[in-house]
C-alpha cells in the first residue's frame, strides 16, 4: 500500500475546508447574523483554491481526453453562472446606487471557481503545446488571450488559480521545486501585504489585515502535496463528478439562506 494521501482523499479534504470557508463568508460574515466565526478561518481555508489547482494539473497529464475535461470545466461553469444568475434575480440582487440589475448584481454576484479553473486549464494546455514545439504563434496567441480573460475582474481569484497552475505544470513531477516556487509566490505576497499595512490606510488591525488579505496562507497547500502519493484512490462515477455537484449545490444553498437573513 502506498502511503501518503491519494488524490481522492485529497478532495475530500479541500471540499470540507471548501464549505467551511463559504459558510464563515455567506453566513457568519452576514453583517446582520448575530454570531460570527474567527477571522483565523479565512487562513486555515486558503489552501483549498491551490489543492484544487493542483489536482487539476495532475488530471490534465492523466485524463484520457483533455478535450472532455475543459469541456466539463466550461459546462460547470456555464451552469454555475446561471443558478447564480436565477438565484440573484429572484431575490431581487441590484445595483444598490441605482436600484437597476446590472451584470455585476446579477451575474457576477457569487462565486464561480470553474470559470477560473477552466481558463487555467486552457491557459496550460496551449504552454503544454508550446513545449513540445507546436505551432506556437497559434498556441502563443491562444495562451495571451487566454491568460488576459483570466486576469479580468469577471473571474473569481482568476490570478492566485493561474499563477498556481503555472507553478505546478513548469515544475511538474517536480514536487520539491513545486513546493518551493509557491513558497517564494506565498512570501512575496505577505511581504506586499505588509507593505500596503505600513502604507496606513487599511484601517484595521494587523491580524485583521492579514486575515483579511490572505493570499500568502496559501502555502498551507505544501504539506498537502508532499504528502500526496500519486494515487487516484476510489475512483468511480460518483468521485468523478462529486465536486462539479458539491461546489455549485452549497453555493446555492449559502446564497439563499444569505438572502433570506438580510431580508428577514
Amino acid at each position: 500500500m502506498e502511503r501518503g494521501i491519494d488524490a481522492y482523499k485529497l478532495k475530500i479534504i479541500a471540499m470540507l475546508f471548501m464549505v467551511l470557508d463559504h459558510v464563515k463568508t455567506y453566513i457568519f460574515n452576514c453583517p446582520v447574523f448575530p454570531v460570527h466565526m474567527p477571522n483565523w478561518v479565512s487562513l486555515i481555508t486558503r489552501f483549498v483554491s491551490p489543492l484544487f489547482v493542483y489536482l487539476m494539473i495532475d488530471g490534465f497529464y492523466h485524463t484520457r481526453s483533455r478535450k472532455k475535461y475543459l469541456i466539463r470545466l466550461f459546462t460547470a461553469a456555464i451552469i454555475m453562472w446561471t443558478g447564480n444568475t436565477i438565484i440573484n434575480y429572484i431575490f431581487h440582487s441590484v445595483d444598490p446606487n441605482t436600484g437597476q440589475y446590472t451584470f455585476r448584481s446579477l451575474v457576477l454576484q457569487g462565486n464561480n471557481i470553474f470559470l477560473s479553473l477552466a481558463l487555467s486549464f486552457s491557459v496550460i494546455w496551449c504552454l503544454e503545446n508550446i513545449r513540445q514545439g507546436k505551432n506556437k504563434l497559434l498556441y502563443g496567441a491562444l495562451a495571451f488571450i487566454t491568460t488576459c480573460l483570466c486576469l479580468s475582474f469577471y473571474v473569481e481569484g482568476g490570478s492566485s488559480v493561474l499563477s498556481v497552475a503555472v507553478i505546478i505544470w513548469f515544475f511538474y513531477e517536480k514536487k520539491n521545486l513545486q513546493c518551493i516556487a509557491i513558497g517564494v509566490l506565498c512570501v512575496v505576497r505577505l511581504l506586499l501585504m505588509l507593505m500596503v499595512y505600513a502604507l496606513g490606510s487599511t484601517g484595521s488591525t494587523l491580524y485583521a489585515y492579514m486575515c483579511y488579505n490572505n493570499g500568502w496562507a496559501a502555502a498551507l497547500v505544501i504539506p498537502l502535496i508532499l504528502l500526496y502519493n500519486g494515487e487516484r484512490g476510489k475512483n468511480t462515477k460518483f468521485t468523478k463528478y462529486l465536486f462539479y455537484v458539491i461546489y455549485p449545490a452549497h453555493l446555492w444553498i449559502l446564497m439563499i439562506v444569505r438572502y433570506l437573513i438580510e431580508q428577514h
